[in-house]
């Protein structure tokens, strides 16, 4: 499962107008998941409450599925009964504090809801008490914060083990990225769930969450993205591939044929031992039938695809992907680099991950 999604919240800069128009513009470029708040202390009380109705219908109207912010205070302040949450459009809530498993239990069956958890808090002991207290797999979705303060975000293995305790009971779990032509203020730095996306362009941040394969939904944290931005992340369809595509250049002629066909493996994976320093194909060295000569040896950067030469003895056909600068060394060959915009899914290739490589043009 897949799904595209945007945030959007009543009573704060952005006019009713312009979230309703934004909801009919990311509907026509595929999103079909509105996340939104019913209580926001910063907003303007009784305008939170009409503009979220109108927001609700609209939605409702246009065919997205619903996740709602709540709190305890939710029920006084819009007036309502949690068995009405389902009348105003909410399929999903979300909890975060407040009220215990069982409480959550007793919401979700009144109101016909699913729950969301916190993806970036929650543990596995946790979770096991919404198992006791009646859940199961399918009444449950999870995702992870956003952190609108430079340098507070998730980092990209932290979300891959997080996600884990989830991916594994085949709950979904959704994480967000930023918009970087309209942060929302106060501060104007994004609301990424990852700290390396705060910054980058959005197109790489998702490749990048749909790579870690423990992504099923994306959402832009941010407010109101301006169409380009929407048109660009819609376009990008998750890979149904288990294992990680990389672009590579390289240089033909300067191959040896048993390079080649070593480069091109079907399938890489990373070893469950994993380096620190490189990717370690597990297959590659088993493979490698013929002697490979020594030529390319260079200093490796970040990117660079490598294969040790018949100086490494037993290494010979080891392919690697380099992860942090290295020395010139005689016995590894450099026979390619990974297209730039392919770099930040290397983060991706944890222990045990597969991968292949994908030659193409220089650009």
């Amino acid at each position: 499962m897949s799904e595209l999604g945007i945030a959007v919240f009543s009573g704060l800069n952005q006019s009713v107008e312009q979230n309703l128009n934004y909801l009919k513009v990311a509907r026509q470029y595929g999103y079909s998941r509105l996340f939104t708040s019913l209580h926001i202390p910063e907003s303007d009380a009784i305008q939170l409450v009409r503009d979220t109705r109108r927001l609700l219908a609209c939605a409702t109207e246009l065919g997205f599925s619903i996740t709602a912010d709540i709190s305890p205070a939710t029920w006084q302040q819009f007036d309502i009964k949690p068995a009405e949450l389902n009348k105003i459009g909410v399929g999903t809530v979300r909890i975060d504090y407040g009220i215990g498993p069982a409480e959550m239990k007793q919401l979700s069956d009144a109101a016909n809801v699913a729950v969301e958890v916190n993806a970036s808090v929650l543990t596995e002991v946790a979770l096991s008490g919404l198992f006791a207290a009646g859940f199961t797999a399918g009444c449950l979705s999870a995702c992870h914060n956003y952190y609108p303060r430079p340098e507070t975000g998730l980092s990209l293995s932290l979300l891959i083990e997080r996600s884990q305790v989830f991916s594994s009971r085949n709950i979904p779990v959704g994480a967000f990225i930023p918009s970087l032509q309209n942060p929302r203020g106060p501060i104007f730095s994004g609301l990424p769930t990852v700290e390396t996306h705060r910054r980058m362009p959005a197109v790489e941040a998702a490749r990048q969450l749909w790579a870690t394969g423990m992504i099923d939904r994306i959402i832009w944290g941010d407010p109101v993205v301006p169409e380009p931005e929407l048109r660009a992340v819609a376009t990008l369809a998750k890979p149904e591939d288990t294992f990680v595509t990389l672009r590579l250049i390289t240089e033909p002629e300067k191959m040896s044929a048993q390079e080649r066909e070593l480069v091109l493996l079907p399938v890489h994976t990373n070893r469950c031992d994993a380096a620190a320093f490189v990717i370690r194909s597990q297959e590659s060295r088993c493979l490698c039938r013929q002697s490979i000569p020594q030529h390319g040896s260079r200093s490796r950067r970040r990117g660079d695809v490598t294969i040790d030469n018949a100086g490494y003895g037993r290494y010979m056909g080891e392919l690697q992907i380099v992860l942090q600068a290295l020395p010139v060394d005689e016995r590894v060959n450099v026979i390619g680099r990974i297209v730039e915009a392919d770099l930040c899914l290397l983060d991706c290739i944890v222990p045990g991950k597969r991968f292949c490589l994908k030659e193409v043009e220089s650009p």
